[in-house]
């Protein structure tokens, strides 16, 4: 990565010199090629060695060239198709397995909306579909307009690609809720995969199926496969039930540093808590890694149960880590029981505490999504861009951002001139992502998006989003601009981020607010649009 680093100083330098073009991001729509109402981006191609796409020499061809991942949605999920236990918490598998209801005291109680009865109803008839009904499929896979389909599948999530552009993700069939779509789970019900670095892939197993009569009380355990044979990973606290609640864990993403392997995700701890974790191990003794707590971020804090669940969703090869912990609803923050974002510096410190994201775009009690991080620590996601109340109140909307880190505690220092120009380009700070798109040539075509969710970056600064669209442009630039003055149809879509070549921190033209109102009159909104506008949201990251 070094040598990629310093050919990107250069050519940023060089760049410097030359006339800038509006805008820093090109969006490009990405056809699904599989049926459904709405189409999400949830994974890019890791990029390798190439140079960045910021470069003045950087091709539209190649840059426009990764392979985006994505899935449709009919409806929302039940419980996410990702997730080890219903709404990331639920681990006695109480709320779930009281059907409507559990699903409208999940809200009431951990969310805390005033519109519960509507969000439960969505989900639930999602969930009866699946449980008691037809069980017809909901979220097909793609890549890059290519159906994912394996044999038999209901629902197939993609979690992220590997170098070739091939899919790491799961799926389900009429008798098993997950499956990975390539990996051995031999003696286990179920199984999950997230990421790969091509030697080894992380996920986690589950000991029933997930349907019929094996629908509730499983445990689950981390999992690391080396090549084709899986390595189920001890839980930190080794209880595998204590009353109704089962132990749980999983890992979401790893880095190998020759024999040392760094995983991170969550596992389970005393009370059958589950806590982010960084797992940290060597390769020869995968089964045993030791899990280290990421203070701050746990369930229990000074006695009181201050979240309800939390976990570390990705690492790069600086070490550094981010996640989210989930406010309990039983300790609101501002008014919000919300998705809180965290960041650690270094794995390898003797002391583990995670720092929430504060400042700027991320005002103090702000929920969101985390999307990934690339090696240039450039971090992606969707946070809250309204700060209304949402306890005994509505869901605030969300948007899609960047927040450029800078340096950390294990950046080598030959890539310090690179990681510091990049950052540069963002003047140095965390930006919505719409923000990033207005402006010169591309500004028309740009126009026709605003950006709700980046799931994925890779080291040339393509990223993977969704957006809602409108097609043939907003009527303004503003970011709470009409779409045919509130009667227009607006549909959600997989987009890519594309830098454009040559762009740097003049071509930023943040968009404006519109003064007059702008709550829409509901014209051709599906399910979809009205999520991202702020009633329910799905996706991880990966929950999303």
């Amino acid at each position: 990565m070094s040598s990629k680093l310093q050919l990107t100083t250069l050519a940023v330098l060089v760049s410097a010199a030359l006339p800038a073009q509006a805008a820093l991001y090109k969006v490009v729509e990405v056809a699904p090629g599989v049926t459904g109402n709405e189409a999400y981006g949830t994974a890019i191609q890791p990029s390798g060695n190439d140079a960045s796409c910021f470069d003045s020499g950087a091709t539209p061809a190649t840059c426009e060239g990764y392979k985006l991942a994505g899935e449709t949605r009919n409806r929302p999920d039940g419980f996410s198709y990702r997730e080890e236990v219903p709404f990331a918490m639920d681990n006695s598998f109480g709320y779930i397995e009281d059907d409507y209801d559990g699903f409208e005291d999940y809200c009431f109680y951990q969310l805390g909306y005033a519109t519960c009865e509507y969000w439960a109803s969505d989900r639930w008839s999602s969930w009866y579909n699946e449980t008691y009904s037809s069980n017809t499929p909901n979220s097909l896979a793609f890549i890059e307009g290519t159906a994912v389909l394996p044999t038999d599948a209901k629902n197939t999530v993609i979690n992220s690609l590997n170098s070739s552009g091939s899919a790491i993700g799961n799926y389900s069939t009429a008798t098993v809720r997950n499956t990975p779509i390539n990996g051995d789970i031999t003696g286990w019900k179920q199984g999950r995969q997230w990421a790969t670095n091509g030697t080894y892939s992380v996920g986690s197993v589950s000991s029933r199926t997930g349907t019929g009569g094996e629908r509730y009380y499983y445990f689950s355990k981390p999992a690391v496969w080396n090549g084709t044979t899986l390595n189920a990973v001890k839980w930190a606290y080794n209880d595998q039930q204590d009353g109704d609640y089962y132990a749980q864990g999983s890992m979401r993403d790893l880095y190998v540093d020759g024999t040392t392997f760094y995983g991170v995700g969550y596992n389970n701890y005393k009370d059958q808590h589950m806590n982010a974790t960084i797992f940290k191990g060597t390769t020869t003794d995968l089964t045993n890694l030791n899990s280290v707590q990421i203070n701050n971020a746990q369930v229990d804090i000074s006695g009181d149960n201050i979240h309800s669940n939390s976990v570390a969703t990705n690492i790069n090869k600086n070490l550094v880590v981010v996640g989210q912990a989930k406010r309990s609803g039983g300790y609101p923050k501002n008014g919000a029981a919300s998705n809180r974002l965290f960041i650690v510096p270094d794995a390898s410190a003797s002391s583990i505490n995670a720092s929430f994201f504060y400042g700027g775009i991320f005002f103090d009690g702000a929920g969101g999504e985390m999307g990934g991080i690339n090696n240039f620590n450039e971090i992606v996601g969707r946070i809250d861009s309204e700060n209304h109340r949402e306890y005994d109140g509505k869901q605030r909307r969300q948007r899609a951002f960047i927040y450029p880190y800078g340096m950390t505690p294990k950046t080598d220092s030959s890539e310090e001139a690179a990681i510091t120009a990049r950052r540069a380009i963002f003047k140095n700070k965390a930006w919505l992502l719409d923000d990033l798109t207005n402006g010169g040539s591309e500004s028309s075509n740009n126009n026709q998006y605003r950006i709700y969710d980046a799931s994925d970056i890779n080291d040339a600064g393509v990223i993977s989003a969704t957006a809602v669209k409108c097609s043939g442009g907003y009527d303004s630039t503003s970011h709470n601009a009409y779409c045919g003055d509130g009667n227009g149809t607006e549909k959600v879509v997989a987009v890519k981020l594309v830098p454009i070549a040559g762009s740097d921190a003049s071509a930023i033209e943040p968009r404006s607010y519109d003064s007059t109102a702008t709550e829409r009159k509901g014209a051709g909104l599906g399910f979809g649009v009205l999520t991202i506008l702020g009633l329910f949201g799905f996706m991880r990251k990966r929950i999303k």
